[in-house]
């Protein structure tokens, strides 16, 4: 069993994670569907511009070809911790094949994450893993523990059927309002383009016509401003802003920033909590 923070994009996999700290993954776009249980801590999933927070007992799958950001957060009293299986497309087309299933159940929710509720088989089987939280799961226990979780997943969720094999590329969709749902995720234009159906010389000539200026150019003035209103008018620090508006480094933000409006992230931040220092009441005493 490996110990990872993000699933492992290719092959069969049964992933335990362990962590002390906060972890923040930059944007991940999800590359393979899952299956996860949190034991302990909490997992905190932004999605175009909206988030939401699942703690510990909870139950996720994971949705292919979709883009989130996911925070890791400690439990008061102990590390995050959570085991996930990863159902790669092989074995899924493997599955599909022996079984010969049809896929006539109605779409689920488009979402990156579907919380699959309370489910005690599911639980039960994630309770059979934990003996090898510190030992490696030989590779022929592995994929059958895998085999089982996705005969379960189904038991007690057929509408994901069709979810889980689909073997399709994704369909062209309207570029311009995904993009201004995702600008903030740090991927490259190529897995922008895959996502929104397109190769990546038609997403860049999309992105021009609607947009009447290139992606890396566009995507770099979105993110900045973003990060401007986050200092400005919510208070954020630098350090928690530059991973959310899509940049790797705080350094690389930092100076990218001063390009563009002049002054540094810490100054902006400086002069709003000095503007705030201001106008609080003064106590007589």
């Amino acid at each position: 069993m490996e110990t990872e923070q993000l699933p492992p994009s290719t092959g069969p996999g049964i992933v335990y994670s362990q962590y002390e700290n906060r972890q923040v993954a930059a944007e991940q776009c999800v590359a393979t569907h899952g299956m996860s249980y949190l034991l302990a801590g909490s997992l905190r999933m932004a999605e175009a511009g909206a988030s939401q927070t699942f703690g510990a007992g909870s139950l996720l799958f994971y949705r292919k070809n979709f883009l989130a950001k996911f925070t890791k957060l400690p439990a008061e009293n102990g590390p995050f911790q959570a085991i996930t299986v990863v159902f790669d497309q092989a074995m899924l087309r493997a599955f599909h094949q022996q079984h010969g299933l049809s896929c006539e159940q109605p779409e689920v929710a488009r979402t990156a994450a579907l919380s699959l509720g309370a489910n005690r088989p599911l639980q039960r089987f994630f309770a059979t893993l934990q003996p090898y939280f510190e030992q490696p799961l030989p590779d022929l226990l592995a994929r059958l523990k895998q085999q089982e979780a996705l005969r379960l997943l189904l038991h007690t969720h057929p509408a994901l059927q069709p979810v889980l094999f689909d073997f399709g590329q994704p369909g062209k969709i309207d570029l311009e309002v995904f993009m201004r749902q995702h600008f903030r995720c740090n991927i490259s234009l190529s897995q922008l383009a895959y996502l929104t159906g397109r190769s990546l010389a038609t997403f860049k000539r999309d992105f021009t016509r609607i947009f009447q200026d290139s992606p890396t150019r566009w995507l770099y003035r979105q993110r900045l401003a973003e990060a401007h209103y986050l200092l400005q008018e919510e208070n954020k620090r630098p350090s928690d802003v530059y991973q959310e508006v899509g940049f790797e480094s705080l350094a690389h933000f930092s100076h990218a920033f001063k390009q563009l409006f002049g002054r540094t992230p810490s100054s902006v931040h400086a002069a709003v909590r000095a503007r705030q220092a201001r106008a609080s009441p003064r106590l007589p005493f």
